[in-house]
């Protein structure tokens, strides 16, 4: 059975594929799923991850830079959250797709 749906823009189909590239890598999904509901600092992210904090944050930065995230720095600690709400919309269509499995 097909659906009818809206064609993309080509803007838009760039942005996707970018994202969705760069949230390919299983650690980076992981990071959008701890920060989904609230921004978090690096050690918290860190800590959840159980992965060096080297490793951690050299891929917020990645995502950073990809326009997933968006930093704050309080004194020396840098937060992190999701960029804006397309972010949360990939996140919970994986997780419809997971409950389906």
């Amino acid at each position: 059975m097909t659906t009818k749906h809206d064609t993309l823009s080509i803007d838009m189909i760039e942005r996707a594929a970018r994202i969705l590239k760069s949230l390919g890598h299983p650690t980076r999904l992981a990071i959008v799923e701890i920060l989904y509901n609230d921004e978090k600092n690096v050690t918290d992210i860190q800590t959840a991850l159980g992965l060096p904090q080297a490793v951690t944050s050299q891929h917020l930065r990645f995502m950073e830079r990809r326009d997933i995230l968006k930093s704050r720095r309080e004194g020396v600690q840098v937060f992190y959250r999701l960029k804006d709400e397309f972010i949360t919309q990939i996140l919970e269509c994986v997780q419809r797709c997971a409950q389906k499995l």
